[in-house]
């Protein structure tokens, strides 16, 4: 029987292929903001008019990672990403000894409450939107509504036989992955782990672009800490007390055992809704932009 404890350490990588996906910037870098929240500075861009729509990138990346949201987005709203606490290219607030998926959700409990703007469409993918779904289930009062890209909610399904044969399929991936990690080896690595994550061939990670590659490279130096802080488990008991309307979205290419957490987050939570992303695998924001912009405007449009 796969436990949690065995795929959390894992989880913090899940936006890794998502990263390193992200097509090349469309327009010149926006202007960075900080905003002092939970004891940090966070760094964030925020552009545009009206409600607000935040955005949280996953594990092993930054807000560069929603650059192929921004524009469209900020035409219709006020678009919001930030870095969250050790990510990024800021110099760290001390050693790492806060790295854990508790600070950074009390950290966007914190941010969101900073920006004074009321409550806000929050979109998370992969370890984001695990950060998402804690905050909209312990915060109501900032959520307006909630977008999860295939949240990485392992421990919703680490105990159903069903999910067995794809959790199997992740931990012997992650198995060949963590001894190259430790050993330097960043680039045998991230090949092993873009191939598993986005079901595509080995040779996924030798097409990443320039910039997707830059952003592994500064957000590095997080991997120690990924490994050595697992996450807490997540029961489906707290998800299902996100009442705000949620939406679950998920790439037609994405692996099995992303399709089984999303089934489980849909059966979580009440009145939740899938919309899956055609020509697109676990980052579906950046492999298919143009058909997840409007997916979740769509959605955020009713709220």
């Amino acid at each position: 029987m796969v436990r949690s404890k065995t795929v959390w350490p894992a989880v913090a990588l899940l936006t890794t292929c998502a990263v390193a996906l992200v097509a090349a910037q469309t327009a010149a870098p926006p202007q960075t903001r900080q905003l002092s929240a939970n004891g940090v500075n966070l760094t964030y861009v925020d552009e545009g008019k009206g409600t607000p729509v935040v955005f949280v990138h996953g594990a092993l990346s930054d807000l560069r990672f929603w650059e192929p949201q921004r524009q469209a987005f900020a035409s219709r709203y006020r678009f919001i990403a930030y870095t969250y606490r050790y990510h990024g290219t800021e110099p760290w607030p001390d050693e790492g000894k806060n790295y854990s998926g508790t600070t950074h959700a009390a950290d966007l409990a914190a941010f969101l409450s900073g920006l004074k703007a009321g409550p806000v469409h929050l979109v998370g993918l992969s370890y984001g939107g695990i950060l998402g779904a804690v905050v909209a289930a312990e915060h109501p009062e900032l959520v307006r509504s909630l977008t999860l890209a295939e949240p990485a909610l392992f421990s919703l399904i680490a105990d159903k036989p069903e999910a067995k044969p794809s959790l199997d399929e992740f931990n012997t991936g992650v198995g060949e992955v963590v001894p190259l990690m430790k050993a330097g080896d960043m680039t045998g690595a991230l090949k092993i782990f873009t191939a598993l994550v986005t079901g595509r061939g080995p040779d996924a990670f030798d097409k990443l672009p320039p910039l997707a590659q830059l952003m592994f490279k500064d957000n590095g130096r997080t991997l120690p800490l990924v490994f050595a802080v697992p996450l807490p488990p997540i029961t489906c008991e707290t998800v299902s007390k996100v009442k705000t309307p949620t939406l679950i979205v998920e790439g037609a290419q994405t692996p099995a055992f992303f399709r089984e957490i999303d089934k489980a987050v849909l059966s979580c939570i009440a009145g939740s809704r899938l919309v899956t992303i055609p020509d697109a695998s676990h980052p579906m924001s950046a492999d298919n932009p143009a058909a997840f912009n409007k997916a979740v405007l769509e959605f955020i449009a009713k709220r």
